[in-house]
C-alpha cells in the first residue's frame, strides 16, 4: 500500500544539486550582516519527467507519472528551493507527499501535485571534516482531487558530503518525516536517510549511486529501500541533463523506476 516515491527530487537529489551550487557559490566564511541581503551565489531552474511502478502490496500495479518544475537560489550559505509537479497518476494507489497509499479504487488522476518548498543551510565547508549543512522543507497541500492529502507534511534533515579527491565525493543525510494521515491511514512519522557516491569522470560529466531508506510508513509494509544510479552531463556551458535510474525492494518500494532533468545554471 505505501511507499516512498524515489523521484530525482527526493532527498539524493537535493543532496546532489546541493553539491554542484555550494562549490560554486564559495560561501562566505564570515557571518552575513542582517541589514544586507547576501549576494546570489549561484542558481538553476530544470524541468523534466520522473516515472515510476511498482504494487505496493497490491495485485495491481500503481503507475505515478510527475513532470516538476524545480527552482533553486543560493544566498551565499543560504539554499531556497521550490518544486511544483504535475502529475498523473494511474491505478488504486493514491500519491501522500511522497507516499502511495492503496486507495483500492483504479482509475487514472492528473493535475497539479502539492508544491514543495526548502531552505537548507551551509553550517561547514568541506575541508578536513566533512561539510555539514541542515536543511528543512515541507509540502503544501496544493494538489488537486485524489492527488494528495490537503494536509502539510514536513521534513527535517542534515546533510554531509565529504570530496576524497577531485574526482571522488561521498555524500549522505539523516533525517526524519513527519506525515499527516490521510482518510482512514494512519501514517507513521518516521527516519529518512541516503547515502551515496559521486565520480567525476571528465570536466563535463559525472556518475554516481544513492541508496535511500524510509522507516515503516504504515503497519505490516516494512521500511522503503531503494538503489538509484544516475549521470550528470554539462552538454554546453551552463546547461547540465541528468537522467537517474530506480529499483526497490519489499511492499513499501516501487519495482523500478527512472527520469530526467534538463537544468540551466549560474
Amino acid at each position: 500500500m505505501l511507499n516512498r516515491v524515489a523521484y530525482w527530487g527526493g532527498a539524493v537529489k537535493r543532496i546532489v544539486v546541493g553539491i554542484a551550487l555550494l562549490v560554486a557559490a564559495t560561501p562566505c566564511a564570515s557571518a552575513q550582516n542582517f541589514l544586507h541581503f547576501p549576494d546570489i551565489s549561484a542558481w538553476q531552474v530544470g524541468t523534466g519527467v520522473d516515472y515510476s511502478v511498482g504494487s505496493y502490496g497490491d495485485t495491481r500495479d500503481t503507475t505515478v507519472v510527475s513532470v516538476p518544475l524545480d527552482a533553486k537560489i543560493q544566498l551565499d550559505r543560504l539554499r531556497l528551493a521550490v518544486t511544483i509537479p504535475y502529475l498523473d497518476i494511474t491505478g488504486p494507489g493514491t500519491l501522500v507527499g511522497d507516499v502511495i497509499v492503496d486507495t483500492g479504487t483504479v482509475n487514472t488522476r492528473t493535475g497539479l501535485g502539492d508544491i514543495n518548498v526548502g531552505a537548507a543551510y551551509l553550517v561547514s565547508a568541506d575541508a578536513d571534516t566533512p561539510a555539514l549543512e541542515v536543511e528543512g522543507f515541507a509540502k503544501l497541500p496544493t494538489a488537486e482531487t485524489g492527488l494528495g492529502t490537503g494536509k502539510v507534511d514536513y521534513v527535517a534533515q542534515a546533510n554531509l558530503y565529504h570530496a576524497l579527491t577531485p574526482q571522488f565525493t561521498l555524500f549522505g543525510s539523516i533525517g526524519y518525516q513527519w506525515l499527516s494521515d490521510f482518510s482512514t491511514f494512519d501514517l507513521k512519522n518516521g527516519i529518512v536517510a541516503s547515502a551515496g557516491l559521486n565520480l567525476k569522470v571528465s570536466d563535463d560529466t559525472s556518475i554516481g549511486f544513492s541508496v535511500n531508506f524510509r522507516q515503516e510508513s504504515f503497519d505490516s509494509r516494512g521500511d522503503t529501500q531503494t538503489l538509484s544510479p544516475y549521470v550528470m552531463w554539462n552538454f554546453v556551458e551552463h546547461w547540465r541533463l541528468t537522467g537517474y535510474g530506480t529499483v526497490g525492494t519489499g511492499d513499501a518500494s516501487p519495482n523500478y523506476g527512472g527520469g530526467m532533468r534538463l537544468i540551466v545554471y549560474r
